[in-house]
């Protein structure tokens, strides 16, 4: 959405130091450190709907700001049959609204603590090799509800002298924004690739696997029932193990 008389353009600045070093020729290593300052964040108000038509959406936003931080640290090798690098973030992300979350600072829902990849390419030929690639991330902050109460009753009769029923709305209690995490992220991917050359170019066969142990990483979470109909917490994945040929 744009900015306007109401919500001001959003600003951010950034400031990050790193070095790096060649350890002989095959290894690298390096390290950076960032700091991200943003205002003028939006976020929807609390009790915010989407189906309400007649309300402008200024009037449905909340305006804050975040903060952004953390140190990155990559180990690579670079020359050999076997090639690769370790890749890891710690960071934290950060918001703060006024009128959200009683004013308290909360985690922003792409705050990912803990970042991880590992990447290995090992050359059998010059023409032929495998690759595989491993990937972990804490998982996304979410908001859950701790508490439910029964609300407002109603209650309705089926014909003359029909049972009466009774349903009652039910309010559920969130202590705080993203208040709870989903389960970390994780998978591996794998490759093997064949190249041949042409007398117009090179010709390259790749078979892999995304998600090769097939890991149900969550998407998001929602309130749903077990077997025996009583409430619980679900979670709900996109992808599991994916063949590729290219």
């Amino acid at each position: 959405v744009p900015a306007t008389k109401n919500i001001k353009p959003q600003y951010s600045s950034q400031v990050a130091i790193g070095v790096a070093k060649n350890i002989t020729k095959t290894y690298e290593v390096s390290i950076e450190a960032y700091y991200k300052d943003m205002t003028n964040l939006i976020e929807y108000s609390e009790g915010a709907s989407y189906l309400d038509p007649q309300k402008d959406w200024q009037d449905k936003v909340s305006t804050g700001n975040g903060v952004s931080y953390g140190t990155e640290l990559l180990i690579q090798k670079k020359t050999g049959r076997f090639s690769g690098w370790i890749g890891y973030t710690l960071s934290r992300t950060e918001r703060t609204f006024p009128d959200l979350n009683f004013g308290k600072t909360y985690p922003y829902k792409y705050d990912r603590r803990h970042d991880v990849s590992l990447v290995g390419i090992y050359k059998l030929r010059d023409d032929f090799e495998f690759s595989a690639t491993w990937v972990y991330g804490t998982g996304n902050a979410v908001s859950l509800p701790e508490e439910r109460y029964a609300g407002r009753g109603q209650s309705y009769n089926i014909g003359p002298g029909g049972p009466t029923y009774y349903f009652y709305d039910e309010l559920l209690y969130y202590p705080s924004r993203n208040n709870y995490r989903m389960r970390a992220y994780h998978r591996l991917d794998v490759s093997v690739s064949k190249t041949k050359k042409k007398k117009w170019g090179q010709q390259t066969w790749s078979f892999g696997a995304y998600n090769a142990y097939s890991r149900a990483n969550p998407f998001f979470m929602d309130i749903g029932y077990d077997r025996s109909g009583n409430k619980k917490f679900k979670q709900y994945s996109l992808f599991p193990i994916i063949p590729s040929v290219r």
